[in-house]
């Protein structure tokens, strides 16, 4: 198990207090390790398909991952929680090929098989904002109704990560399912920043200024800049684009999206697959690292990604934000106490 060596304290629970969890599409772990700081969750299993992210998976969290297709998996273990998110390229609004027919949408049958076999109480899905509108909402609504068949009610909302402490603007949605036998409710959380209410932001500033590279984390290499992307760099200020460069400098890119240099004093833009190589440190003259890019997603300094650069990129890029992971982790915490004990 790897050592929580991050800010947030683990709750000590009794074991037999917790709850059985399944993890489905688990990439590297962001959505587990935010669940097992609470305290409150066993994760009796894990599963992705990727090899290197089920490395990082076993580095730093458990053993217990399988390395494999979902759909080669006949039999899980019991348990009152499943958690995960189907891949979500298919969904992605950043994907200008979103298609109805791609067969990466509809590997939510998988979990929904899961469902009907081990009867959790409830499970969480989790997934892309642009889920909500693909095919104008046909898609979203033959998800629901593949979750509700398996005996489920829903409820779902969007979060923005950085109303939960995330140093990133990330909304995603939560899909929550209760069987339809339980009568308790959930409640989603509520934000723990609301400026000027109550709270601030955590910033880029905040998250990775103070992280000087080292040649003893892998995963904060700096990379090489070529002579015309350091001159165009020379021109863009925190929180700026392309679009800062003089004409002569510019190319065919979205001049707003291209070469974004990130703001010290803001939460960051979204960090997707290989935007490590698009997003610029605020104040030095380079792109930001995987480890930086992994900070803008809360998981702990210590935390390492296996594989090749680019594999590093797309399990950061593909994670669940650890600590929106954790304020979702302890709403279910109310939720299965209130179901075990019920007033």
């Amino acid at each position: 198990m790897h050592k929580q060596t991050h800010e947030i304290e683990v709750i000590k629970t009794n074991a037999r207090e917790k709850v059985r969890t399944i993890s489905l599409f688990s990439g590297s772990g962001g959505l587990d390790l935010g669940l097992l700081q609470t305290g409150f969750y066993e994760i009796v299993l894990a599963n992705d398909i990727n090899t290197y992210a089920c490395q990082t998976y076993r580095h730093n969290i458990s053993e217990s991952i399988i390395c494999g297709d979902i759909r080669s998996i006949s039999e899980f273990p019991d348990a009152e929680f499943v958690v995960g998110g189907p891949p979500c390229q298919g969904f992605s609004l950043a994907n200008p090929n979103r298609a109805f027919e791609d067969p990466r949408n509809w590997l939510f049958k998988e979990y929904v098989r899961v469902l009907e076999q081990v009867k959790p109480v409830a499970f969480l899905m989790e997934n892309v904002s642009g889920i909500l509108t693909l095919e104008k909402g046909i898609v979203f609504d033959l998800i629901k109704k593949g979750l509700s068949e398996a005996g489920y009610k829903m409820s779902h909302t969007t979060l923005n990560a950085a109303d939960f402490g995330v140093p990133q603007n990330r909304n995603r949605v939560i899909l929550v399912g209760v069987r339809e036998d339980v009568r308790t409710k959930f409640h989603f959380p509520q934000p723990i920043v609301n400026p000027p209410l109550f709270g601030n932001f955590q910033t880029v500033g905040d998250a990775i200024l103070a992280i000087p590279p080292t040649e003893d984390d892998p995963n904060h290499q700096i990379g090489k800049l070529t002579a015309l992307n350091t001159e165009r760099l020379s021109h863009i200020p925190p929180g700026g684009s392309m679009a800062n460069c003089p004409a002569h400098l510019q190319n065919g890119s979205d001049l707003k999206r291209a070469m974004r240099r990130l703001d010290p004093d803001k939460p960051s833009f979204t960090i997707v697959h290989n935007n490590c190589d698009h997003y610029y440190h605020p104040t030095a003259e380079r792109r930001i690292t995987i480890r930086e890019m992994a900070l803008l997603q809360s998981y702990p300094r210590d935390y390492i990604f296996c594989g090749s650069k680019s594999e590093q990129s797309r399990q950061v890029g593909n994670s669940v934000p650890v600590k929106l992971a954790f304020h979702l982790g302890n709403a279910f915490r109310e939720f299965f106490k209130n179901y075990r004990c019920p007033t």
